[in-house]
């Protein structure tokens, strides 16, 4: 059947258009799509995932700080959430809390996408320089591609001569 009009909006296309425009780095857009949604489906926990990463994105990190934390309180192993809270408290500077949620996604999963690197970010911002060399290793382990990984790594290199860099 044709619609004459566009047709009926479900909960989930807002979502999912928020989805999309997150993706192009359309943040206002893909907030005020994903806002529409959360007042329709506020309990969808991957869309509540994207609504803070929007949040974030747009550095308002306290808006985005509850959207996290109620993903965890339902769901205290979704890494995506663990990750993006991590993200949120480095926003804010508080870098123990980062660190301690980047610490629990590399452990409980090491290969997860960017987590060294990340934490390794946290790291150098509390001046653990061993630390941030160690997790930039591993990053670059994991994703030998990994150009921001590799460029964090020889600037410790330069910066901090103490630290030798390994011969390969």
């Amino acid at each position: 059947m044709k619609w004459p009009f566009r047709q009926p909006t479900k909960p989930q296309d807002p979502w999912r258009e928020g989805s999309q425009l997150l993706d192009q780095g359309r943040y206002e857009q893909a907030l005020a799509a994903m806002q529409q949604a959360f007042a329709v489906e506020p309990s969808r926990l991957d869309g509540r995932v994207n609504l803070g990463v929007a949040l974030y994105m747009l550095k308002r990190y306290d808006e985005a700080l509850p959207h996290f934390r109620y993903v965890l309180a339902l769901d205290p192993n979704h890494l995506m959430a663990l990750l993006n809270l991590g993200a949120c408290h480095d926003g804010l500077g508080d870098f123990d809390r980062a660190i301690e949620c980047l610490e629990k996604v590399v452990a409980s999963r090491p290969t997860f996408p960017d987590a060294h690197y990340n934490l390794a970010i946290a790291y150098l911002k509390q001046k653990r320089i061993e630390d941030a060399e160690t997790a930039l290793r591993a990053e670059l382990r994991l994703r030998p591609g990994n150009e921001l990984a590799r460029t964090t790594l020889n600037g410790i290199y330069v910066k901090y001569p103490r630290i030798e860099k390994p011969k390969t």
